[in-house]
């Protein structure tokens, strides 16, 4: 939950506030052994569904700890929720061909464990990774060729890196790729993350509907996830504003 004042927020306060105002489900970072334990038997005791969990993996020098204890051990946890494991690639500069052979190794073993509890890999589009571009990612997945591997579409981090492309070209060519999509408000041609990228969804200038309408046009199914990081003010107001919007 990306929200600017979360930190002032504990787990279960976080869970009934998304509840009291509509959301279905939530993401967070992929918690581990008795955290993960907990934190799922909060957010179930809410009525709170998790649709994604984001981890980091280092495409360069693998921690063997993290693929083969940690994440295999969480999965497992995990089985039968409708998550998706959404992996930010570090290790390289974005596009670095060097990561190509190592991340696909890695995606592979992550897609076959998530084959095994029911869970589906998604590569994240964020700026400053191996990934920062969904149209790179959308490769790697491709070079990937597992059933379980697909990619973000992320808006903001679309808009910062690839904003200067049609999305629509790329949504149609990948739609049974696509894994995880998340929207906000934001102004077009802007660099800037407050205030300009990310906003709530009922302000800046992106045309939010054509979006919709594309996923729809697409048949896409998956969970469609809010992006709050760094908005200012209290977060029950600009939630509860988005909301609003979305019910429109």
């Amino acid at each position: 939950m990306d929200v600017a004042d979360a930190k002032h927020r504990s787990l279960p306060e976080q869970a009934r506030m998304l509840r009291e105002l509509g959301f279905d489900g939530a993401a967070y970072r992929l918690w581990f052994g008795e955290e993960l334990d907990r934190n799922l038997r909060t957010l179930d005791e809410a009525g709170l569904k998790v649709y994604m969990l984001e981890t980091q993996i280092n495409i360069a020098r693998p921690d063997e700890t993290l693929l083969e204890t940690q994440i295999p051990q969480a999965f497992r946890k995990l089985k039968g929720r409708p998550v998706a494991i959404s992996v930010q690639l570090q290790g390289f500069p974005p596009g670095d061909p060097r990561g190509e052979a190592p991340a696909v190794k890695i995606l592979r073993r992550l897609g076959d464990l998530a084959a095994a509890s029911g869970l589906r890999i998604s590569i994240y589009n964020h700026v400053g990774t191996w990934t920062e571009s969904a149209l790179f990612a959308m490769k790697i997945v491709k070079k990937t060729d597992h059933p379980q591997v697909g990619g973000n579409f992320n808006l903001c981090h679309w808009l910062m890196v690839d904003g200067q492309n049609d999305y629509r070209p790329v949504l149609r060519q990948n739609a049974a790729k696509i894994f995880v999509v998340t929207i906000n408000g934001a102004k077009l041609g802007s660099k800037t993350w407050t205030n300009g990228l990310i906003q709530p969804l009922d302000q800046g200038d992106f045309d939010n509907r054509r979006l919709l309408s594309t996923l729809r046009g697409i048949g896409y199914h998956g969970p469609i996830g809010l992006m709050c990081y760094g908005i200012p003010g209290d977060a029950r107001k600009y939630l509860e504003r988005s909301m609003r919007e979305w019910k429109t």
